[in-house]
């Protein structure tokens, strides 16, 4: 985007359904309401590539509900130039052809979202190509607090000894059955159904709250960096 155009982004009013970004406040963890979210994208470039779907699934008061969940293919005009990502996420070109006009999934998305902070495995990737199709629809990234999955169950689970794990190494160690993977709502639910047994395991540390949750990590991470250098 271009500097006249970021500026015209930054400039416009902000609509009614903004959210507000989540308080880094004492809410307890056990009750507080969490979104888990997951993307599919055809490529790593958010520049480039697209997105193909998103996902969000509510933790919420210790649980999670089949009821609070989003899901949402969005509308791509060449499904035929997205090569294998399409068989990967098992998405076909009427499904996306059929999909959610972009600034319609980023809008209903950040609606069933809130004020909730957002829980992703490797986030980066996910916002990074959230931010670029916000610009894309004029607007702003979204004021979410994020946390990062990979932080928060090596924080939970110290002896596991997976400081680089993937999303695949923390369900085979809780031996958990996965049917299926890389479809934008399977990945989110696997995601949440570690988080719904990690928020006992924080406890446990006295890691109770936000506050206290973000500044372990950070504490974590610090120590990481201090041990690497």
């Amino acid at each position: 985007m271009k500097l006249s155009q970021w500026w015209q982004v930054i400039r416009r009013p902000l609509p009614a359904w903004w959210p507000q970004s989540a308080a880094l406040d004492e809410t307890l963890l056990a009750s507080d309401r969490i979104i888990i979210l997951d993307t599919e994208t055809s490529g790593f470039s958010a520049q480039q590539d697209q997105l193909l779907s998103l996902a969000a699934v509510t933790y919420e008061a210790g649980a999670l509900s089949m009821g609070e969940q989003w899901y949402a293919t969005l509308n791509t005009s060449d499904a035929q130039g997205l090569g294998d990502s399409v068989l990967v996420h098992r998405l076909t070109a009427s499904q996306l052809a059929d999909g959610m006009d972009l600034n319609e999934g980023i809008t209903t998305l950040a609606q069933f979202v809130g004020a909730a902070p957002v829980l992703a495995y490797h986030h980066g990737h996910d916002r990074s190509f959230i931010k670029a199709a916000m610009y894309r629809s004029g607007y702003p990234m979204l004021p979410w607090r994020w946390l990062e999955a990979a932080d928060v169950f090596a924080l939970a689970w110290p002896a596991a000894g997976l400081e680089q794990a993937s999303l695949d190494d923390w369900l085979q160690w809780h031996e958990i059955v996965v049917e299926e993977r890389h479809h934008a709502l399977e990945d989110a639910w696997l995601t949440a159904m570690l988080w719904l047994k990690a928020v006992p395991a924080l406890a446990a540390q006295g890691i109770t709250t936000r506050v206290k949750l973000v500044k372990a990590m950070q504490s974590k991470r610090a120590l990481i960096r201090q041990r690497a250098g």
